[in-house]
């Protein structure tokens, strides 16, 4: 359970405890507006200490207006938008003393105060300049490289002059070092600028399970980075640095087991050099088996699909999971159907199906380090196999690159890339999952 605004006690988590001192106490707002970075590991608390001061802020200052902004909207919304709800609800009366719009993802309260949001992942940076605010709050400041968005929002904070408490307040997940917010924030010695490190094992509400859960989850450069909060490299020359056909290939093929169900994924291409990629799998035991691939040159949707009926996929009396590229739910302009929609029309009369393709695609580093814990995780397991049918996902992981001289993208130019791709959608697809049935607040 997360904790709501009347029960929230800031001083149970030390560094918590600091910030809110700072915040409300010892931060010299006449020097001009504070910016604060919470460097932490997954699991720290930041989302929560940012809704309270946010919150508070709302309430302690009449026409406040705080700015609460993350990369896509459906990340804000699962996130930091449900921490800034659940902290309110019970507390204050809605209709009275705050009304929510859910369509603009907005709070407005009784003394005049605003909480907004907006988001940023079409570039449009300067959809920000029109706005006048007192207090800006930033969720994962490093999914994007640069800090151009960060640029245009700390020149709106401040303006409101008519508020005492000018406050930006960024959270993230320690990154390269080489990414511009740890020299901004870490190597700065400008006296407007803090930074507050945290980590998992500090937060005494988490149950020991879900930190279990993050540890089989992360490689171990990964797990001293995101559970230690090191701003430490993880790149390397390949992206899937802790993939080895020694460990992570079979050499033989692999029956598919029916008494689970089967994984379908899915990367979506037609152009010269790019194929349609898709892979067939398993989930067992938190194991993934990739047990076949299928690469086509210029297939398109139906065509694989018909691949892989040929090779009896669509026999099995079980359930069939679709996963892969969000984008594939855009109508594409070769036909008048997405791609998801010509895969449910196969599948409906032939098979129990459930679509688990996410509305959006998760940040690519994301995906990477996912799918590197699970080649080899901070506990030295291995929790990904490929067979001897799918030897094309085995070049594709061992070989995969960055493009050069990139904003870190990957090399789709590479023939095999593509099925990792797809291999990864289906891997952080259950990732999430895992997490969210492991993870609960204990006031």
């Amino acid at each position: 359970m997360i904790p709501a605004l009347t029960e929230f006690d800031p001083y149970k988590i030390k560094w918590q405890g600091r910030l809110v001192n700072d915040v409300r106490s010892n931060f010299d707002y006449s020097l001009g507006t504070h910016e604060v970075l919470l460097s932490g590991s997954i699991g720290s608390a930041k989302s929560v200490i940012m809704a309270h001061l946010g919150v508070t802020h709302c309430l302690l200052f009449q026409k406040a207006k705080c700015l609460v902004t993350r990369r896509s909207r459906p990340d804000l919304e699962e996130t930091i938008w449900n921490e800034l709800i659940d902290h309110i609800e019970g507390c204050l009366v809605e209709g009275h003393d705050y009304e929510v719009n859910q369509a603009k993802l907005k709070i407005s309260f009784s003394n005049g105060s605003e909480i907004i949001t907006r988001t940023f992942a079409d570039g449009r940076y300067k959809k920000f300049r029109s706005l006048i605010l007192s207090m800006a709050i930033i969720e994962e400041l490093t999914e994007n490289d640069d800090m151009e968005f960060y640029k245009e929002i700390r020149m709106r904070v401040g303006r409101a002059t008519h508020i005492p408490e000018y406050l930006i307040i960024s959270a993230t997940n320690p990154a390269d070092p080489d990414h511009p917010a740890y020299e901004y924030f870490i190597q700065s010695d400008s006296k407007l600028r803090h930074t507050y490190y945290s980590k998992t094992s500090e937060n005494p509400f988490l149950p020991d399970s879900y930190v279990e859960s993050l540890r089989e989850s992360m490689s171990e450069r990964e797990a001293k980075r995101m559970l230690e909060g090191q701003w430490i490299e993880l790149s390397k020359s390949v992206i899937y640095y802790n993939y080895s056909s020694e460990k992570n290939f079979k050499k033989y093929s692999k029956e598919i087991d029916p008494r689970y169900p089967i994984d379908l994924m899915f990367d979506f291409n037609i152009a010269a050099g790019k194929p349609m990629s898709a892979a067939v799998g398993q989930y067992i035991d938190q194991v993934f088996h990739i047990i076949k691939t299928f690469i086509i040159e210029g297939a398109r949707t139906q065509d694989i699909l018909d691949e892989m009926e040929s090779f009896g996929i669509f026999k099995y009396q079980t359930l069939y999971r679709v996963f892969g590229d969000a984008a594939g739910k855009a109508r594409d302009t070769r036909s008048k159907r997405s791609d998801y929609d010509i895969i449910i029309n196969f599948l409906k009369n032939l098979v129990r199906y459930q679509m688990k393709v996410p509305a959006s695609n998760p940040p690519i580093r994301k995906r990477h380090n996912i799918v590197n814990a699970t080649c080899e995780n901070d506990k030295k397991k291995i929790r990904l196999f490929i067979y001897k049918d799918a030897q094309d996902a085995d070049k594709g992981m061992r070989l995969t690159k960055l493009l050069p001289n990139s904003n870190y993208v990957e090399n789709d130019k590479f023939e095999f890339q593509h099925i990792t791709t797809a291999i990864g959608y289906y891997i952080h697809a259950c990732y999430v999952d895992n997490v969210r049935k492991s993870r609960t607040y204990q006031l």
